[in-house]
């Protein structure tokens, strides 16, 4: 009855701007802690979402004095299950082999048809459906603590809850890393006096990705907790010496953060739902019995957010982050998706309507402003800016620490935006000429008569969009092979002819891509044809190819999916023109999915296996045979040493003490003028995840090109790098050519994460000019 006053009150909270300290007590007295419990974003991790329906039916009808405590204090949002349609492919899937030899397995596909198991690292990004709806929900609602319940491997610890293990993130308030303790602690100690075994703290995880939490950014203490599996819902045996060790972590010791092991035996489902509700009641019963101290520390943190001052009452540096307008950018379209992105992550974004003077520079109007000094401040501080990853070892001097997710992430430097750190606060009359922002996709023109034709800049990743209506329009397209005057290299070209005028005035308003009338006719031209694409889709659903064909259907860009089956069944020539290998390890393309997995366990016998022997034979007279084979990152591996490719990986076999780069942003060399490196700029960012390094070899058969490289120094733009030298002027991108002629083939490796998490929109165009080469033809 009282919800709307609540949001109210809450609403205040979280942004403390003109909030008195009399005010603040009167409406924590008064107000409800609001808590979500976010269930099962991972739809095999079936026990916390069935707990929530027990839950949700025990506060709904008991009444004892402590579920009468939870809902008088207490406003609990439960989100049962966050991936709801991959929850039931995967109860499909598991009731198509209850009573088989196979009950149990793992998923040959996705359980959420793009992304998989990244639907949870894409909390900063929000591109799926999900994340968008939670994120909404997240900023209506403001809760103060989120639980986050995740299942993890079936032969560590029982239950995981944090502190974290470092390192964290600097941009989180003290109070929330606090925050984590305090909850985690007080769930530990009732799951343990429940005689739940098993139970630890303070392991595996770190808290340093943003993409991994919304809320700990936004005030709330967004909890993990991760329960040991059984397959799907069959129970497993698991003796207690078959336990193993993780990251540091030994499920069979007793120690302080974990004082009562698991001595082995069954695991069942029912065991993962008593564990998860036991949690959630803890999680509910502190909320309730520190209904201020919650309410508190919320205000707390976003007053110390909003407020931004050091330990002398001194404002903190940096102050803001300016984002240069349009005329500034090389894509303006994809500076836009940057700020829509802060945006619906509940930024506030301001426009500059008169040049103004920050850290001594002057920087024209149109120019945004991001202050950090506002409720989601954390939040894009953490996005926009560079980060220090620390150099944690091991052991002093040994192999490093792996994190648990990306080291480097900032946005600008994955998109290709183009932005300025400021330290000084701006001062009074710059606040004077900023005014709130509405932030409108750029809308494309034509400019000109277009007597010898209209050209579009390749630089903006929109005009592949616009390319795909074009040539599905009909329309006559070529690529500029040499800049003219103020067009690069890869423009499209776009001669006169019928109906063009009209189409390109659609076009380039529904793109955001200006099309340019040409003064002359272009002199040196290939015709562009869109190409035969085969995606390749392995039985061990690799993420990356989902990711792939998120940002092809973004795009437009037709393809088909190719199973093993269908690459053995070989013809692909008379198929397609290009076959992409998508991230993932060569081993697992070449074997697939074994027999029987890890713990003896035996799989359905049509998805197992990979493309073995004929599957090779099948990619290799593809490519023999005229065909463009496309291997992104680790697929590369396979390329070269399935194709006999004369190009070797430098760093393969090096040890983590020598090497060691776990999701960076390294600096690359691009030459611009190769059809691999059109609308890209000389010095581009890619995410290099311990990726391939390339440097060629001799061959008498082959002709190597190399398009992209690292340079001699300063590498590392964000994260961090442990024996750089080893890939100073080494190869990130190149092109191999295999035969002579018409009917040459060809190898194209990118060596890095060129569409990674659909964050790296940078590297886009390299990954669209890899699949469009293919389509590109003399003009007749």
């Amino acid at each position: 009855a009282r919800h709307a006053q609540q949001r109210e009150i809450l609403s205040r909270l979280y942004d403390t701007r003109g909030l008195t300290a009399d005010v603040e007590a009167e409406l924590v007295e008064r107000g409800t802690v609001t808590t979500f419990l976010l269930c099962t974003q991972h739809s095999n991790e079936l026990g916390a979402a069935l707990m929530t329906l027990e839950l949700a039916s025990d506060l709904a009808r008991q009444d004892d004095p402590e579920t009468r405590e939870i809902l008088d204090n207490v406003i609990t949002v439960i989100v049962p299950t966050h991936n709801p349609d991959g929850h039931q492919l995967i109860v499909e899937w598991y009731r198509q082999w209850l009573g088989t030899p196979y009950e149990g397995q793992s998923m040959p596909w996705l359980y959420h048809s793009y992304v998989g198991h990244d639907n949870n690292r894409d909390w900063f990004m929000l591109t799926q459906a999900e994340t968008r709806n939670y994120v909404k929900l997240h900023n209506r609602e403001h809760p103060q603590l989120v639980f986050d319940m995740h299942q993890m491997n079936r032969d560590g610890a029982r239950f995981m809850v944090p502190p974290f293990i470092d390192p964290l993130d600097p941009n989180q308030d003290p109070v929330i890393q606090q925050g984590f303790a305090d909850l985690g602690t007080a769930i530990a100690t009732r799951l343990t006096a429940a005689g739940k075994r098993g139970v630890a703290t303070n392991i595996i995880f770190d808290n340093f990705s943003p993409s991994l939490a919304y809320g700990n950014y936004h005030g709330s203490v967004d909890l993990l907790s991760e329960a040991a599996s059984c397959n799907l819902a069959t129970p497993v045996t698991i003796e207690e010496d078959k336990l193993s060790a993780e990251r540091g972590f030994d499920p069979r010791a007793r120690t302080w953060n974990h004082p009562l092991p698991w001595t082995g035996g069954e695991w069942t489902l029912r065991d993962i739902v008593e564990y998860d509700k036991l949690a959630a009641l803890a999680f509910l019963e502190h909320a309730a019995r520190n209904r201020r101290q919650w309410l508190r520390n919320y205000a707390g943190v976003m007053r110390r957010t909003i407020e931004r001052l050091d330990d002398k009452g001194e404002p903190q540096k940096p102050s803001a982050f300016l984002i240069l307008p349009d005329a500034r950018q090389d894509d303006p379209g994809t500076t836009y998706e940057l700020l829509e992105t802060l945006q619906a992550g509940a930024v506030e974004i301001e426009q500059a309507n008169a040049e103004f003077a920050a850290d001594g520079v002057t920087y024209p109007a149109g120019t945004r402003v991001i202050r950090l000094a506002q409720p989601a401040g954390n939040y894009a501080k953490t996005l926009l800016e560079l980060q220090r990853y620390p150099d944690l070892r091991q052991w002093p001097d040994g192999p490093p620490a792996a994190p648990y997710d990306i080291a480097g992430h900032t946005l600008p430097l994955q998109m290709g935006v183009s932005w300025v750190q400021i330290e000084k606060p701006l001062d009074a009359d710059v606040a004077a000429l900023l005014l709130p922002a509405e932030l409108i996709r750029p809308r494309g023109r034509v400019v000109g008569d277009g007597a010898h034709g209209w050209a579009i800049s390749p630089r903006q990743n929109r005009s592949l969009l616009a390319l795909m209506r074009l040539l599905k329009a009909g329309f006559n397209v070529q690529r500029l092979t040499a800049a003219q005057g103020e067009l690069p290299a890869g423009a499209l070209v776009l001669p006169v002819q019928a109906g063009l005028g009209e189409a390109l005035v659609r076009v380039t308003a529904e793109t955001g891509v200006d099309a340019l009338s040409l003064s002359e006719a272009p002199s040196a031209t290939v015709a562009q044809s869109l190409p035969r694409i085969g995606v390749y889709q392995s039985w061990r659903a690799p993420i990356d190819e989902g990711w792939l064909r998120w940002v092809f259907d973004e795009y437009e860009l037709p393809y088909s999916t190719l199973h093993d089956a269908d690459v053995r069944q070989g013809s692909l020539r008379e198929r397609y023109d290009v076959l992409v290998l998508p991230q993932q390890k060569p081993d697992d393309i070449l074997n697939g999915n074994p027999e029987k997995n890890n713990y003896k366990e035996p799989y359905p016998p049509e998805y197992v296996g990979g493309l073995g022997a004929v599957g090779v034979e099948a990619v290799r007279a593809f490519v023999e045979q005229g065909g463009t084979l496309v291997a992104l990152d680790e697929a590369t591996e396979f390329a070269i040493g399935q194709l006999y490719l004369p190009v070797r990986n430098v760093v393969a076999g090096l040890k983590d003490d020598e090497f060691y780069c776990p999701g960076s942003l390294l600096r690359l060399l691009v030459k611009t003028s190769h059809p691999l490196g059109w609308g890209l700029r000389r010095h581009e960012v890619a995410l290099f995840m311990h990726s391939p390094v390339f440097e060629p070899v001799s061959s008498a058969d082959a002709h190597v090109t190399v398009v992209a490289e690292y340079p001699l120094r300063e590498q590392n733009l964000s994260g961090w790098i442990l024996g750089a030298d080893k890939l100073a002027g080494k190869a990130a991108l190149l092109e191999v050519e295999l035969g002579a002629g018409p009917t040459a083939g060809r190898v194209i490796l990118l060596g890095f994460r060129s569409h990674f998490r659909a964050q790296a929109r940078g590297t886009y165009k390299a990954l669209f000019n890899a699949v469009l080469r293919a389509g590109q033809r003399a003009v007749e």
